[in-house]
């Protein structure tokens, strides 16, 4: 299981990284510069990782709750946000076709590792 977390918390940093290059190279930050803020943005990751696991155990009853926002949250973004902009960049065809290729690839990843 932890494998399995670590490996997807770095396919996560991939396009997490990627989002926040391709916002600030085009507003004229070096390579370099553009770099260092994308390693930045993931290093509250593992200073906070120990601290959260320590107290993971006392939260345990909430954690439902918690899961449920995100969740909710998830959507909300999805179905305000991502799919009216996907349909007004793209033909419906192809935006139901990559969101059917997304969704393959998640599930392979997820029997894979």
């Amino acid at each position: 299981l932890g494998l399995f977390i670590s490996m997807s918390l770095a396919i996560h940093n991939v396009p997490e990284g990627l989002a926040v290059a391709l916002v600030l190279q085009p507003s004229g930050l070096s390579t370099m510069d553009t770099a260092l803020w994308s390693i930045f943005t993931s290093l509250p990751q593992p200073i906070f990782a120990v601290p959260a696991f320590m107290s993971v155990e006392h939260f345990a009853p909430f954690l439902p709750v918690g899961l449920g926002f995100a969740a909710g949250a998830m959507c909300n973004v999805a179905i305000r946000e991502l799919i009216p902009e996907a349909l007004e960049e793209l033909s419906i065809e192809v935006a139901v076709t990559a969101t059917i290729a997304a969704f393959g690839i998640m599930g392979m990843c997820q029997v894979l590792l």
